[in-house]
């Protein structure tokens, strides 16, 4: 088992716990299971990667952690026996208000989806809508089915309302039709059009909520 690499002192735990929870960022205090961590991994692997936080609350408290070995092994069991395929983890240890905190970095996967198996052995898929974590709509599965980041490239002209899109979203995390509606001056219909052709073709991605779809690269 590869060792956590120590970074001693270090500034990015704090600096994480001011910007929040995200789309690429979970805080936990411990890891109550393994099969329950799994579904955050699912999620990260299938939306655009992230870090897990261990020892730190939800509301950003630092408590630490009382054994790091054990904590990353649950880690290590959740990404190579209750996610398929099996999730790549690389962990640091972090020093913050002198408490250790374990880091856990998973990686976006190349080829999707990537379930969680659950302690029955029934397997569901999980994505990151904004800081939480959720199962996968019908949709959002088939297009993450369709994904492959080796081969995925855009092999025709965007229009110019397509191509100002794909720069708001490198400046901007996510986009609703209503935004993207607001931000380029179009009809709903024409909003709602060019999202999803572009979904379509694996250039966005839809993320089902329970309040409203939202989009990203």
């Amino acid at each position: 088992m590869r060792k956590p690499i120590l970074v001693a002192h270090h500034n990015t735990i704090k600096a994480w716990i001011q910007t929040g929870e995200s789309v690429s960022l979970d805080f936990k205090t411990q890891v109550t299971a393994p099969h329950k961590i799994a579904r955050t991994m699912s999620a990260f692997a299938n939306t655009k990667g992230g870090h897990l936080v261990i020892g730190v609350m939800d509301d950003g408290e630092i408590v630490g952690m009382v054994n790091i070995v054990s904590e990353q092994n649950k880690l290590l069991e959740a990404a190579r026996h209750f996610c398929y395929p099996a999730v790549e983890l690389a962990f640091e240890i972090h020093e913050a208000n002198f408490l250790p905190v374990l880091v856990a970095y998973v990686k976006e996967a190349s080829e999707k989806p990537i379930y969680a198996i659950d302690n029955s052995g029934d397997e569901k898929v999980y994505i990151r809508a904004k800081d939480k974590t959720m199962p996968a709509s019908k949709m959002v599965i088939k297009n993450l089915e369709t994904y492959n980041a080796s081969t995925l490239e855009i092999t025709r002209k965007l229009d110019s309302k397509e191509q100002a899109l794909l720069d708001y979203l490198e400046r901007n995390e996510s986009t609703t039709v209503a935004q993207y509606m607001q931000a380029m001056n179009l009809s709903k219909r024409r909003a709602k059009r060019i999202l999803t052709h572009l979904t379509l073709e694996g250039i966005l991605r839809v993320h089902t909520t329970n309040k409203e779809d939202y989009y990203t690269l």
